[in-house]
């Protein structure tokens, strides 16, 4: 008998997206990987590029490279990229966040439904994600096609319920688009609750998800927990270490509430290290600007860089910073640590399962600016011992590889299948990290 053959349906193009892909692609299980836009270096995109002027098209090439397809042959791919590639228009030309908003809305609706109309038909299995997965689910019902949900994130009434306390908290981060937001919340959530009903398998990424959708109402029975793998892990740490130069922090990903920002702002103003440490912003600033006054010098925003730059950051880095309020995973920690970088990060990072307190990383309470405050102060006052924890956040990279990631999705679908009354003939593999 033939592998389950799978559709995976992603509107984006992750990693741990293609990863999922190309689990079942080395099951000869795959039928397609379907998405909304995938940028080809040798595409009609990047033709187009070479007629705009050479700063615009830079950028638009960096931030486009991001949705490239690496993992995936391009036979398996499927595209519908209109309203994704308008969403990116209107986001890259300054449109406000609610016509960014409703044009991704538009983009996930019709994706779905597109999908399902299209692609279903041709599977006996539909890998799906998250708010883009009920038309599909629906037709995969009535076609006694399996359904496995994705789930990247915590609970959206757990991050709503947050969102608002500490809207309240510190006024200054109020946004004039609470309000729309706030109207589309119920309706939003109705939907994700009717796909998580209509599920066989619920994928979480780890133990903090699973925990916050049962909280929301999930089958628990249902539900399967496969953390993130790392990339692969560099052959070496930094070998030099110097007491004497500044404290290198780097935070990497969108500067915004939901990752803790503000408590890093808090925490850096009372660390008042002042050059005895610097820090390294990369990515998207999105708190309001009320909410960034006084930012002292040796905090440089770089914006959104590629992930070369990215990694070379983090190989002159001594500690990464992640004080996240809400993260199913936080695949910026398994980055670091394949990089050799150790970590601070907090109890609502599901990636927090993989931080040993005192050995590879630092653990702090969620909004907790103080104790963030005291962790970034250890970190001034123990630079050898910082700089021993860097073996240790690269030893648990290579334990855990995007190739074990594969192999255990494998294994949990196909126990998850088998529990829902279906019968895959899926079995894992060991593929050479080589391969990802």
């Amino acid at each position: 008998m033939s592998a389950i053959r799978t559709i995976v349906s992603f509107p984006g193009t992750a990693a741990f997206a293609q990863q999922i892909a190309r689990a079942f692609l080395e099951q000869n299980a795959l039928k397609a990987f379907v998405t909304t836009f995938a940028f080809h270096s040798d595409g009609v995109v990047a033709r187009a590029l070479s007629y705009a002027p050479a700063s615009i098209a830079g950028r638009l090439r960096r931030n486009l490279e991001r949705r490239s397809v690496p993992l995936v042959p391009s036979s398996f791919l499927r595209v519908h990229p209109f309203w994704e590639i308008a969403r990116i228009a209107a986001s890259e030309g300054g449109a406000s966040p609610v016509l960014v908003d409703r044009i991704w809305d538009q983009m996930s609706h019709d994706f779905d439904r597109w999908v399902g109309r299209r692609f279903v038909p041709q599977a006996e299995a539909i890998y799906a994600y998250e708010y883009t997965a009920l038309a599909t689910f629906e037709h995969a019902r009535a076609r006694g096609v399996a359904r496995l949900l994705d789930l990247p994130s915590l609970s959206s009434r757990h991050f709503e319920a947050l969102q608002r306390a500490e809207k309240e908290r510190f006024s200054e981060l109020g946004s004039r688009n609470d309000a729309y937001f706030l109207s589309k919340f119920e309706r939003r959530q109705a939907r994700r609750d009717a796909e998580i009903r209509l599920a066989d398998v619920i994928v979480a990424n780890s133990t903090l998800t699973k925990r916050s959708h049962i909280a929301g109402g999930a089958d628990a029975a249902k539900i399967i927990v496969v953390p993130l793998g790392a990339p692969p892990a560099a052959t070496s740490v930094r070998m030099t270490f110097d007491p004497d130069r500044p404290l290198h922090v780097v935070w990497a990903g969108s500067f915004i509430i939901r990752k803790g920002a503000h408590y890093f702002l808090e925490a850096w103003r009372a660390l008042h290290a002042g050059p005895r440490a610097r820090a390294s912003v990369c990515g998207r600033v999105g708190l309001p600007e009320s909410a960034l006054h006084s930012i002292p010098a040796c905090v440089s925003f770089r914006g959104q860089v590629s992930q070369p730059e990215l990694f070379a950051t983090f190989d002159s880095g001594d500690i990464l910073v992640f004080p996240t309020l809400s993260d199913g995973f936080g695949m910026v920690v398994t980055e670091a640590f394949a990089r050799g970088l150790p970590v601070i990060t907090t109890d609502q990072a599901g990636a927090a399962d993989l931080v040993r307190h005192g050995e590879n990383g630092l653990k702090v309470p969620a909004g907790d600016a103080m104790a963030l405050k005291d962790a970034l102060q250890w970190c001034l006052d123990n630079r050898r011992a910082l700089y021993q924890m860097r073996f240790a956040a690269l030893e648990t990279a290579e334990r855990w590889q995007w190739s074990d990631y594969r192999r255990k999705l494998i294994e949990e679908v196909s126990a998850g299948l088998r529990r829902a009354g279906y019968a895959p003939t899926l079995t894992p593999v060991l593929q050479p990290e080589s391969a990802a």
